[in-house]
């Protein structure tokens, strides 16, 4: 499917019209397209909480809604006129026509819909953009829309009048979670490697020491790479059923190298929990 086309029907289904409004911060350099002065003035803003508060960045999945209102000078008060909705995303322009679809649009004038065609225009003109949508899970993040809401009356031939600066409304891309640590790595880092690894097994279990020649041969602290390379040792060692065979081990039972931890110290309960957790793993 055509990009542009894609993001007309996302932006079809996105700005639906709602009757919620709150009070809306002012935008600036309200302006004319002939460059005329004007005392019309803009208000516009983006809330995720009903309109307490406003803000111009939200989340990936924070639902909002965005709203846009028109003073429209005095003397076009009960004057025949129409509104528009511009919104800009990605350098492309669309217009929402009177049906509340959002059509791409060349800046061309006889392209320019109205979304609200041939109304009396009354002082205050309040136009719902989005009520409650998150734009993120629909398909629109990392990115930035602007939004422009102009009109137009038959007592000034040939003009329009709209806000000079759009109102400017990130979607924040997606914040992915980090992967959890697993638990087996958690104990060994906090609890095993340092505590009974380089503090007891490595004396004798390190490549010229007296079980060097085991099937455990552990890395000093001194080796960049020792925390990694000693998990991985012992979860293999583990998995390939010696789990039982090593915590006996450490109590004494068939170890050359005689008693290392008591079965009632906190070690011994830790290199059991650590056992357990890659056995669960």
């Amino acid at each position: 499917m055509n990009r542009l086309v894609k993001k007309s029907l996302l932006l079809g289904l996105f700005f639906a019209t709602s009757n919620s409004f709150a009070q809306l911060p002012e935008l600036v350099s309200p302006t004319s397209a002939t460059g005329i002065a004007t005392t019309a003035r803009f208000f516009g803003g983006a809330t995720a909480d009903n309109g307490s508060t406003y803000a111009n960045s939200f989340a990936y999945d924070a639902a909002i809604d965005i709203d846009l209102e028109i003073q429209v000078e005095a003397s076009h008060v009960n004057t025949v006129g129409n509104l528009y909705v511009i919104v800009i995303w990605d350098g492309s322009y669309f217009v929402r026509d009177e049906n509340g679809a959002f059509q791409l649009w060349d800046l061309s004038i006889e392209n320019f819909l109205a979304a609200s065609p041939a109304k009396t225009l009354q002082a205050s003109e309040r136009i719902s953009i989005v009520d409650d949508v998150a734009f993120g899970p629909a398909g629109v993040s990392d990115t930035s829309l602007g939004f422009i809401v102009a009109y137009d009356t038959m007592a000034v031939a040939n003009e329009f009048f709209f806000n000079g600066v759009s109102l400017s409304v990130n979607i924040e891309a997606e914040v992915e979670d980090l992967p959890s640590v697993v638990q087996s790595l958690q104990l060994f880092t906090n609890s095993v490697s340092s505590q009974i690894i380089q503090s007891n097994c490595i004396y004798c279990h390190i490549n010229g020491g007296s079980a060097g020649g085991t099937s455990l041969a552990y890395q000093s602290s001194s080796n960049q790479n020792a925390l990694n390379t000693n998990y991985n040792l012992l979860v293999n060692y583990i998995n390939g059923g010696k789990g039982s065979t090593l915590l006996s081990k450490s109590k004494g039972i068939g170890h050359g190298g005689g008693v290392r931890l008591s079965s009632s110290s906190s070690d011994f309960q830790n290199f059991e929990a650590f056992v357990n957790a890659v056995l669960a793993e």
